[in-house]
């Protein structure tokens, strides 16, 4: 599964297609899920009552994915109509899933962004990013209002810089709600400038981010 997420974190990266970004002040899931997939791969899903079965094994899946390739790329071969997970991306390799709970055996995950319906898949079938990990693997991250301020260092009181909302950073560390960002110029190229942003407040997310460029 390490081998997955590598494969995840470079191809966000380095990938240069356009995609939608994302974020937006919205109640946040605690993580991802980044479901293993392969041509014939299933992965079952659980409705809330089939993960109190008792004994491993005898749970009864109300749903399935899986997947097949298509030419070069892999696709999902089937999935309820109401699947709509916050990136599925597979023709990049880019798949992942919001997660509500994560449990010792199963991850409640947020199967359709849209009307937030969640479902249950177990822990095994994929590997759990944190909100860190994620950030940090994406090509860029902006600012969602106006006013928004850069800091020479989060501990340190300051009045801070108000840069455009246009204007992107590239994620280098994580601490807390905090983030410390290099600033990009208007071609993603670096600018030699750094300082920190505050990404998250009271279970907000504060930025816009972008899995790619």
């Amino acid at each position: 599964m390490k081998a997955l997420r590598n494969s995840l974190i470079i191809l966000a990266i380095g990938l240069l297609a356009a995609t939608p970004s994302a974020g937006q002040n919205e109640v946040m899931p605690i993580g991802f899920f980044a479901p293993e997939f392969s041509e014939g791969h299933t992965i079952y899903l659980f409705n809330l009552e089939e993960t109190k079965t008792k004994i491993s094994g005898l749970e009864k899946p109300i749903d399935s994915l899986t997947f097949k390739k298509l030419g070069y790329n892999m696709v999902i071969d089937y999935a309820p109509s109401w699947f709509e997970p916050v990136f599925n991306k597979l023709d990049y390799g880019i798949f992942y899933i919001g997660v509500k709970r994560l449990g010792s055996e199963y991850v409640e995950v947020i199967a359709n962004e849209e009307t937030g319906k969640t479902i249950y898949m177990k822990r095994h079938a994929g590997e759990f990013v944190s909100w860190e990990e994620f950030l940090l693997s994406m090509h860029s991250v902006e600012f969602d209002t106006e006013g928004q301020k850069v800091y020479d260092h989060w501990m340190v009181k300051s009045a801070g810089r108000v840069y455009d909302r246009n204007t992107f950073f590239r994620p280098k560390y994580m601490e807390g709600d905090w983030m410390e960002v290099e600033i990009l110029d208007n071609d993603f190229r670096a600018t030699g400038k750094t300082g920190w942003i505050r990404w998250r407040k009271d279970g907000k997310l504060l930025i816009r981010y972008n899995l790619l460029s």
